[in-house]
């Protein structure tokens, strides 16, 4: 009697563990369903209704041709996928082992790298770069020998290197070196590195910088820095399918996942190389950049194997102007998230994972329209998954007359440093920011006490001042001045 009495609790145990299974299962499709069909805006109109759309219809609308997406839950990856837009049916078809570049993705993924060889002795983040390098002596410039170019200024954005980004180089052309990047040689789109401000005095988004870590980097190792790359983090990491190899192995091409315009129309070549790899030269997936992630969120926790809680819990106390060493910080209630964004010609990306709940996504595109998709995925992600983060904005439509806006026009200089422009649309009606890596978001007028605009997908604001005539607008807390009056 016993024993049968111990086989029907062994059995109802066994039921109740699949029907909690089950109910597991189901709420992570349920999840999953609401994501792939409840596509939102950042921006919310109040008094209007609020439109859905699916990940695919968003697709077609963007003219994006493929996405890989990835959603994060309590540490482990949730369910991922590779969707394809069927109006590009001509393109191959990609699977989990298809790879996108990650774009400005590779500077996290350059950094943690770096950060397991300081742990390990290695290097030192805090030396003056210039001990590093065998070939290249930096040009004289704002830093000084107390206050030098160090790995961990570089990393963090402060090393005072001129601003900017890379455009990549076409197949045909012959790639140039790092030390032609670098003395902006002829062959080179990128002026040549300079020191323009005082190290550690600013925090400027430096693509430069990180290609003068990447040729340290070589220096020290003696080594490629694709080989550098994949013994520190990609294998630690468990990225089975990432490589920061420049240009991509053509017996592999076929694996990529090939660029697009804005117009839709694919990149020449299928992509643009790119020799500055630190910055801008990963080719990676979802799947792989969420592993990344993971790592960083379970190291927060004490219980990673390549990260040491130390060292993650000691960079997000360099915190400077809401940003950690390339990463955004938010931090909400009890909540800390670290978010990243990336942008090569032909491609958008971004990731985001919650350092306290382990709750995350990663999306690559290969559109230029990729992050008009990436911002509403992370929108919407926030609103089904319940996060702390990426929460829509409520606001009013307003309405502003052609002449007022034709009258914003023109070119901007922002924050002293960066060139935008503001474009009339004289079909429609209406302005959009234009930035320097061809990203354009159409503004809509909201209220406010002066003249605001509202970029509708993002939620990023721009607002003009009547005390200057319109003369200049302000954007991330920044002004941009008008160049031509």
């Amino acid at each position: 009697m016993k024993l049968l009495a111990n086989k029907l609790i062994l059995h109802f145990l066994i039921f109740a563990f699949i029907a909690a299974c089950s109910s597991v299962s189901n709420e992570k499709e349920n999840r999953r369903i609401l994501l792939e069909n409840g596509i939102r805006g950042k921006v919310k109109f109040l008094e209007e209704s609020e439109p859905y759309s699916s990940i695919t219809d968003k697709m077609v609308t963007y003219k994006i041709p493929a996405l890989s997406l990835a959603v994060i839950s309590q540490g482990e990856i949730e369910w991922s996928e590779t969707y394809q837009n069927s109006n590009f049916s001509e393109e191959q078809k990609l699977d989990s082992t298809s790879v996108f570049q990650a774009a400005s993705l590779s500077k996290p993924v350059t950094f943690l790298a770096a950060l397991r060889m300081y742990a390990a002795g290695q290097i030192e983040l805090d030396k003056n770069i210039q001990e590093y390098l065998n070939d290249f002596k930096l040009p004289e410039g704002k830093q000084t020998a107390e206050n030098p170019v160090t790995f961990r200024n570089i990393f963090s954005h402060t090393s005072g290197i001129n601003p900017g980004g890379y455009q990549g180089y076409d197949r045909g052309l012959p790639m140039p070196s790092d030390l032609d990047i670098l003395l902006g040689h002829d062959s080179v789109n990128t002026p040549a590195i300079a020191i323009v401000t005082r190290p550690n005095e600013a925090l400027a988004y430096s693509g430069g910088a990180y290609t003068l870590a990447e040729l340290a980097l070589q220096n020290i190792y003696n080594d490629e820095f694709a080989n550098i790359m994949q013994k520190w983090i990609l294998e630690p990491a468990g990225m089975n399918y990432s490589e920061f190899t420049q240009p991509f192995p053509a017996s592999d091409s076929n694996r990529v996942a090939k660029g697009y315009t804005f117009s839709g129309e694919v990149v020449e070549g299928g992509w643009r190389n790119h020799p500055e790899q630190a910055a801008a030269g990963l080719w990676s997936n979802a799947t792989d950049m969420a592993k990344f992630l993971i790592e960083i969120y379970k190291a927060y926790q004490g219980k990673s194997s390549i990260f040491s809680q130390d060292d993650i819990k000691s960079i997000l106390s360099h915190e400077r102007d809401g940003h950690i060493y390339g990463f955004i910080v938010n931090r909400s209630e009890e909540d800390i998230s670290i978010t990243h964004y990336g942008g090569n010609v032909g491609y958008r990306t971004g990731m985001t994972i919650s350092l306290t709940r382990g709750n995350g996504l990663v999306y690559l595109t290969n559109s230029d329209n990729g992050g008009l998709l990436g911002s509403e995925l992370l929108l919407s992600a926030s609103q089904i998954y319940g996060w702390q983060h990426f929460k829509q904005v409520n606001v009013y439509r307003d309405k502003v007359s052609s002449d007022i806006l034709k009258g914003l026009a023109g070119k901007y200089m922002w924050n002293n440093q960066i060139p935008l422009s503001i474009r009339f649309d004289e079909e429609y009606k209406f302005i959009s920011l234009i930035f320097p890596n061809g990203d354009e978001y159409e503004l809509t007028p909201i209220r406010g006490d002066e003249l605001n605009f509202i970029h509708q997908n993002t939620g990023v604001e721009v607002t003009f001042s009547e005390k200057d005539e319109f003369q200049s607008f302000i954007l991330y807390d920044q002004s941009a001045v008008k160049l031509e009056f």
